[in-house]
C-alpha cells in the first residue's frame, strides 16, 4: 500500500507530460501562434480517443499491470526530453502522439490497481487517499517548478518530469505482484470464469443507458473545463512572460492544495449518494469560466483556483468510484474505463482547439465565455439524464475502516 501510495504522488504529472507547462514553453520561450499551441496540446487528447479503449480492455485481461506503468513511464520521460531538444511543430508533435498513447495508461492501471488490492467495498476511501496523494504530488512539483522556472529555465521544468518518471518506475516496484487480484481488479463476477472472454459483459456494458449518458457527460465536463487552465496560464503570460511559470505553478499549487483536503471528503460523502455531489464539481466550472472572463487582476485570477481545487477535487474521486459501481460484475471495469477516458480524452482535445481558436479570433474573455457555455449545458445534460447507478442503490454498502497502508482481509478471493 506505501508502494500505491507513491505511485500516485509520482504520477501527478507524469501521466500527462507536464500538462499546462508545454503550452507556456511555447508561448514564452518558442514564441509559437496560440492556435498552433491548442493543436499540439490537443494532439495527446486525440490520440488517446482512439487508444484508450484497447487500453482499457488490455489491462482487464493482462497480469502485468506494473510492467505497463513502468514502460509508459519511459515513454513519457523521452517525450519529454524531445520537447527540449527539437522544439519544432513536427517532432513536438510525435512525442505528444507518443505521449497520448501512454497516458492511456496510467489512470485505468491505477484505478485497476487498486481495486484489486482493497475490492468495492473500501474503493471509495481508497481512492479518495490516492486523489490526495496524487494531488499531493501535483502540488510538491508545481513548487519545485516555481523555483526551476524562476531560477533556472523553463527547460528544466522537462528535465524535472523526466526525473519523476524514475521516481514512478522505482515506486511500481514496490507493489507485490501477490497483493493484486487481477480477477478483482477487472471487477469480476464471482461466479464468471477467471479469464474469460465474457461477451455478456460487454454487451452489458454497451447497452446501458446510464453508462452512455455517464459518458457523454464526461466528454462535456472536459470540453467546459480541458483549456481553462491553459488559457489562463497565456493570460497570465502575455502580461508578464518574465514570471508567467510562477504565476501558472502557483496556480496549480493553490488548486491542488485544495483537493488534497477535499478528495478524502468527497470520498466519505459519495458514500451516500454520488450524483448530488457531482452536480457541484459540474456547476463550479461555469461559474469559475465567468469569472476569468471578467477579471483581469492576476491576483484576482490565480486565487479563483480555489474554484477548481474543489470542482476536481470532488471530479478525481466520483469518477473513478462511478465507473465502478457501472461495470460491477462485469468483469469489463477496465473497458469501461477505457471508454469514458476515450470520451474525455475526446472533451480535452476539443477544449484545447475550441479555445485556441476561439482566443486567436475574438480574445480570452470570449473564449472564456464560451467554455461556460459549455460548462452550463454539461451541468444540464448531467442532472437530467445521468442516475444514481443501481449497483449503488441496490447494495449500498457500508465500507469498512481503512487503516492507511494496510488493509486486512477484505473481499479479496482466495488463491487458486
Amino acid at each position: 500500500m506505501r508502494g500505491l501510495d507513491l505511485v500516485n504522488v509520482f504520477m501527478a504529472d507524469v501521466k500527462d507530460g507536464v500538462g499546462v507547462y508545454l503550452s507556456v514553453y511555447l508561448l514564452a520561450e518558442q514564441k509559437w501562434d496560440p492556435s498552433h499551441i491548442g493543436m499540439v496540446v490537443a494532439i495527446p487528447w486525440l490520440v488517446s480517443i482512439l487508444a484508450q479503449s484497447p487500453v482499457g480492455g488490455f489491462i482487464d485481461h493482462t497480469r502485468r499491470k506494473r510492467l505497463l506503468l513502468v514502460v509508459a513511464s519511459a515513454i513519457v520521460a523521452l517525450s519529454c526530453l524531445t520537447v527540449v531538444f527539437f522544439p519544432r511543430l513536427l517532432p513536438i508533435a510525435g512525442a505528444q502522439a507518443a505521449l497520448g498513447i501512454v497516458q492511456t495508461i496510467f489512470p485505468p492501471c491505477v484505478a485497476a490497481i487498486t481495486l484489486g488490492m482493497v475490492g468495492h467495498d473500501r474503493l471509495s476511501r481508497r481512492i479518495g487517499r490516492n486523489e490526495s496523494f496524487n494531488h499531493g504530488g501535483n502540488m510538491l512539483a508545481a513548487v519545485v517548478a516555481i523555483f526551476i522556472g524562476w531560477f533556472i529555465s523553463y527547460e528544466g521544468i522537462f528535465y524535472f518530469s523526466v526525473f519523476q518518471c524514475v521516481a514512478i518506475i522505482a515506486a511500481t516496484l514496490l507493489i507485490r505482484e501477490q497483493d493484486i487480484d487481477h480477477d478483482l481488479a477487472r471487477a469480476a463476477a464471482e461466479d464468471r470464469a477467471p479469464c474469460g472472454s465474457s461477451l455478456a459483459g460487454v454487451k452489458e456494458l454497451f447497452s446501458n443507458r446510464n453508462i452512455a449518458f455517464f459518458t457523454v457527460s464526461m466528454c462535456l465536463w472536459n470540453v467546459a473545463n480541458g483549456a481553462m487552465l491553459p488559457l489562463l496560464g497565456q493570460k497570465l503570460g502575455l502580461d508578464d512572460v518574465k514570471h508567467s511559470a510562477l504565476y501558472l505553478s502557483i496556480c496549480i499549487t493553490l488548486a491542488q492544495a485544495v483537493m488534497i483536503a477535499v478528495a478524502p471528503m468527497a470520498s466519505k460523502l459519495a458514500e451516500h449518494g454520488r450524483k448530488r455531489l457531482f452536480l457541484v464539481a459540474f456547476l463550479l466550472v461555469p461559474v469559475r469560466a465567468l469569472l476569468f472572463a471578467f477579471l483581469d487582476n492576476k491576483y484576482a485570477l490565480i486565487s479563483l483556483q480555489v474554484i477548481d481545487g474543489l470542482g476536481a477535487g470532488i471530479y478525481g474521486v466520483l469518477l473513478i468510484v462511478m465507473m465502478a459501481d457501472l461495470g460491477k460484475g462485469t468483469g469489463h471495469f477496465n473497458l469501461l474505463q477505457g471508454t469514458t477516458y476515450s470520451a474525455v480524452g475526446l472533451g480535452m482535445a476539443l477544449s484545447n482547439i475550441l479555445g485556441g481558436f476561439v482566443v486567436k479570433q475574438a480574445g480570452y474573455p470570449a473564449a472564456f465565455m464560451t467554455l461556460a457555455g459549455v460548462g452550463l449545458l454539461a451541468t444540464l445534460f448531467f442532472g437530467h439524464f445521468v442516475q444514481e447507478p443501481r449497483a449503488r442503490r441496490r447494495d449500498s454498502p457500508a465500507p469498512a475502516p481503512e487503516d492507511g497502508l494496510r488493509l486486512p482481509g477484505g473481499p479479496r478471493k482466495a488463491p487458486a
